[in-house]
């Protein structure tokens, strides 16, 4: 199984998930995040296993910003004062779809930040929309952790990503370590939507098939 998101070798309908899908998933974020927020990791960014804690599956990584490593589906941003976006590999071309994001380490506890949402393609890979937060551009929502956003950001931390495009206006919901988090709706999410992170001053693994959470 390669998750709920695109894959090169099936096709929305193969992959489609269901309304129970979508239950089960949210049932799972709301009881799961406390076992793995005791397996987290803590201490220096070096510490941390160099190629992170999930293995890279059929969805990857894909365009992101300069200042954000990559190793496998770990993305790290460790200064405070910098950010940028990652994309996923794939567009969402589901009805509905799901994926978490578990912080490993949080490097600045009053100024890190990690916002989880959506946002269209970067045409050309450029590098200034890369460095905006989610939402600050047209076609991109995201929901902000860390830095009096929604919730704090600390080490442990699971985030739940629900994203429907059955509906109108489409949905983003966000679970932070099992609990709805109360949100604006989103606004303009038209055409293809990638699963789209910003990080400043935190270290992620990113969930992005169902076998990672």
């Amino acid at each position: 199984s390669v998750g709920w998101l695109a894959d090169g070798r099936e096709n929305s309908a193969s992959a489609a998930a269901s309304d129970a899908d979508v239950g089960a998933a949210a049932e799972a974020v709301r009881s799961a995040p406390q076992a793995r927020a005791k397996a987290a990791n803590s201490g220096s960014c070096q510490s941390l296993p160099p190629g992170g804690d999930l293995r890279p599956g059929a969805i990857l990584v894909g365009d992101r910003a300069e200042c954000i490593e990559v190793r496998g589906l770990r993305l790290s941003c460790p200064g405070s004062g910098s950010g940028g976006r990652a994309l996923a590999s794939v567009p969402v071309v589901q009805d509905r779809a799901y994926w978490e994001v578990h912080v490993k380490l949080v490097t600045a506890e009053l100024g890190s930040r990690l916002l989880v949402g959506v946002a269209a393609s970067i045409p050309g890979g450029a590098g200034d929309i890369l460095q905006q937060e989610l939402g600050a551009t047209p076609r991109s929502f995201g929901v902000q952790f860390g830095a009096g956003g929604a919730g704090p950001l600390k080490t442990g931390d699971v985030l739940g990503v629900a994203f429907d495009q059955a509906v109108f206006p489409v949905m983003v919901t966000v679970w932070h370590n099992g609990s709805l988090v109360s949100a604006p709706l989103p606004r303009g999410l038209k055409g293809e939507m990638w699963p789209a992170l910003f990080l400043s001053g935190c270290a992620v693994d990113w969930a992005l098939g169902e076998e990672h959470w």
